[in-house]
């Protein structure tokens, strides 16, 4: 679980950094004012920056486990979680649906 936390992290990270230079690359592929050898050298470019720096490549985790599926939206907790928080009282203006 550590390592999952810690590999995405790095993700983040390193798409942090290039960044700027991925959409700049993007925006020179598909302007129609550039020459087709500009465009294929941008597209070249872009296929150099490591996978890791692509956003698709980021995961939503839990802050808390770090545990990547049944997220909520608005808190970024596991649906586990936030289920426990609510049931002790944590989260004001929620609690446990009973019928």
């Amino acid at each position: 679980m550590a390592n999952n936390m810690r590999t995405d992290a790095m993700r983040r990270k390193q798409f942090l950094k290039n960044l700027k230079k991925r959409s700049n690359l993007k925006e020179k592929i598909k302007s129609q004012s550039t020459d087709s050898f500009e465009r294929y050298t941008a597209q070249l470019k872009l296929q150099k920056l490591p996978r890791n720096s692509s956003k698709i490549r980021i995961k939503k985790r839990c802050i808390l486990t770090g545990r990547s599926h049944g997220i909520v939206g608005p808190f970024n907790i596991s649906r586990i979680k936030l289920r426990e928080l609510i049931e002790n009282g944590f989260i004001s203006g929620m609690k446990k649906a009973v019928w």
